[in-house]
């Protein structure tokens, strides 16, 4: 879902595009934020022509050997779509205040389809880190035969000044810490045969 000022900045991209070239679009952005391999397809897509509701997309992702083996168990990263992202500010000074082109809050609803024979063997311990102005939650869920992911990072700032720099990179640091979290899947021992 976008909302608010990103909503409006595809919405004004996709004025002079067609339904194909709005579903690549769609496609490659979610696509860069996966590991190299992962194949997206965009099922759904509305709200386009009006401003009155969140731009909304509906996405199926397959991300082929996302999951890496450590002897019989299966290890799982949760922070599928920030596997490739990294701390923006990973420098120790700064000279400059810290300007965000807009508040913004960013979240993820996800539900992973477990391979089948698979269990939920540990999953991290949700995490809350709320800096007033800056927030971030994330929960992890087992429902059946797969994960609920659920990813919420929240920005009510767009000035930042330099005292404050310390402060908002540990933040950031703390979220891809929470980003890189994992679960660990076991295979279900076998039915016993009469």
């Amino acid at each position: 879902m976008f909302d608010g000022q990103e909503a409006l900045i595809r919405r004004l991209r996709a004025i002079d595009q067609d339904e194909a070239q709005r579903r690549k679009e769609l496609e490659e952005s979610v696509q860069h934020s996966l590991p190299q391999g992962a194949v997206v397809k965009l099922l759904s897509a509305g709200a386009w022509e009006t401003s009155e509701t969140p731009l909304t997309a509906q996405f199926q992702v397959q991300v082929p050997n996302f999951a890496s083996r450590a002897g019989q168990r299966l290890v799982l990263p949760l922070g599928i779509f920030h596997a490739n992202g990294q701390n923006p500010f990973i420098s120790a000074r700064r000279t400059h205040p810290i300007s965000f082109e807009y508040p913004y809050e960013a979240s993820d609803d996800v539900i992973l389809i477990l391979p089948p024979n698979t269990q939920v063997e540990s999953l991290p311990p949700h995490a809350i880190i709320d800096r007033g102005l800056c927030a971030y939650e994330s929960s992890f869920e087992k429902q059946g035969n797969s994960l609920h992911l659920k990813r919420t990072l929240k920005m009510q700032i767009y000035f930042l000044p330099v005292t404050n720099y310390l402060a908002l990179r540990q933040f950031f640091d703390q979220v891809r810490s929470s980003d890189e979290q994992q679960a660990i899947l076991q295979p279900q021992p076998q039915a016993l045969k009469n």
